[in-house]
């Protein structure tokens, strides 16, 4: 079932079957490798809920073909979950280059830019979404989310993070600005 174009299509358009299928067979094998790597549960719903966007949007824009979903998925996860590692590592300091201070300073326009259109994109969004994200953003937890809001369960609750983070992106990636941006 998960591979043909009804599963597709339904992740796609956010059947909440299909999604809820895709966390009942997926996630607890994504969380075991995470936390058995010196992750946290946290860390494992980010890199799910992360690696899901990635593909959602991969999709979209008809960039991948998937042989089986679960397995692209996990492998998504493990290579999002390296990545997080990697940036945590520690660095020598001795081999930190200096920066000259006009790419310094390009740099800071085009992170001041990006930011701006973050901003203008993020006010468009619903209250309750700006309010989840907000959360989201505060570290706080999917069960502090379920409590706020009375959903379900945390598999609803992680749901409506990840349609309103896909609206976010949407409104990012249809302004003109994005291509110029992107890094």
């Amino acid at each position: 079932m998960q591979n043909d174009k009804s599963f597709i299509k339904g992740f796609l358009e956010g059947n909440p079957k299909i999604l809820q299928n895709i966390y009942d067979n997926s996630y607890s094998y994504v969380e075991y490798y995470v936390v058995s790597r010196g992750g946290f549960k946290k860390d494992a719903e980010d890199i799910f809920h992360n690696a899901l966007l990635l593909i959602y949007v991969k999709l979209k824009e008809e960039k991948i073909t998937i042989q089986k979903f679960d397995n692209y998925l996990f492998t998504v996860c493990r290579n999002l979950w390296r990545r997080e590692n990697k940036k945590k590592r520690v660095t020598n300091i001795d081999s930190i280059p200096l920066v000259s201070e006009e790419l310094d300073m390009a740099t800071f326009y085009l992170e001041n830019e990006q930011w701006e259109l973050y901003h203008e994109k993020f006010k468009l969004i619903s209250k309750q979404c700006k309010e989840i994200l907000k959360m989201l953003f505060d570290k706080k937890t999917y069960d502090e989310i379920v409590q706020k809001y009375a959903y379900a369960s945390k598999i609803v609750a992680r749901q409506r993070v990840f349609k309103c983070k896909k609206r976010l992106i949407q409104l990012i990636k249809q302004d003109k600005r994005y291509t110029r941006l992107k890094k």
